[in-house]
């Protein structure tokens, strides 16, 4: 083989190697809510039992609720049939909570918060929020929410120079277009929100450590509390990955 054939051979394996996938992302939460939470009957309402972690065999999220809020049965279409989801009530609050554990702090990794959610205009609310762990006023904080009707996503940690915080949100509401994939994700120092298949907004600034002992609450801030921003359509398939 001439040197110049050997060259355009070097060549074309260096570029492979640069544009192979850089992260290899590992499941930390899957709650797909197929099972009914444990201890109850279909279709609910359910104001206590928990949801399987898929990811995590052994871990679970578990139901609270402050009166007179309850979580209950719904359906989506998957393939030529439906999958079953779960709805959040009308009025009071509930939420599926999942214990604090060290393996759903992302720290300076990469990470991808994602799920199916579907909203009528009718549910929207100015604060509602999807998947969270830690509240605005943690120092670390990551959150999926829908305010408006909006998607978006924020982070807050410790950065290069200290307490850092980045906050990115989709120009359009989701109300009455069915169920839509919502996914925020890190990769490096650039923050990115996916809605559908199209990355609707991106920002720098993501370099931060994320680390809190906060619970993942899933569907407001938590139980019964004043400001909750609860999340009153109906969801599917929450699920956090690191790396």
């Amino acid at each position: 083989m001439s040197a110049l054939a050997l060259g355009v051979t070097a060549l074309a394996s260096a570029v492979l190697v640069d544009t192979a996938p850089a992260y290899a992302a590992t499941e930390e939460l899957r709650l797909d809510f197929d099972a009914t939470p444990t201890g109850q009957i279909e279709p609910g309402p359910w104001t206590t039992g928990c949801f399987a972690d898929v990811a995590t065999p052994g871990d679970s999220g578990c139901i609270a609720v402050g009166a007179p809020g309850a979580i209950s049965r719904t359906t989506r279409p998957s393939g030529g049939g439906a999958s079953p989801a779960i709805a959040f009530p009308a009025s009071g609050s509930a939420v599926v909570q999942v214990p604090d554990a060290a393996n759903l702090n992302p720290g300076s990794q990469d990470f991808t918060i994602s799920t199916l959610v579907k909203v009528s205009a009718g549910q929207v609310t100015s604060g509602a929020n999807l998947m969270q762990k830690g509240v605005f006023a943690d120092p670390a904080q990551w959150k999926l929410q829908l305010d408006d009707g909006k998607p978006g996503c924020r982070i807050a940690g410790t950065g290069p120079s200290g307490a850092a915080s980045l906050l990115i949100t989709a120009d359009a509401s989701i109300a009455d277009q069915g169920w839509k994939f919502v996914q925020c994700k890190r990769r490096g120092d650039v923050l990115s929100l996916i809605v559908g298949s199209e990355t609707v907004a991106s920002s720098t600034g993501a370099t931060m450590t994320i680390t809190n002992t906060a619970k993942v609450n899933i569907g407001a801030k938590g139980p019964g509390l004043s400001n909750n921003d609860q999340f009153r359509g109906a969801m599917d398939n929450a699920l956090v990955s690191i790396g």
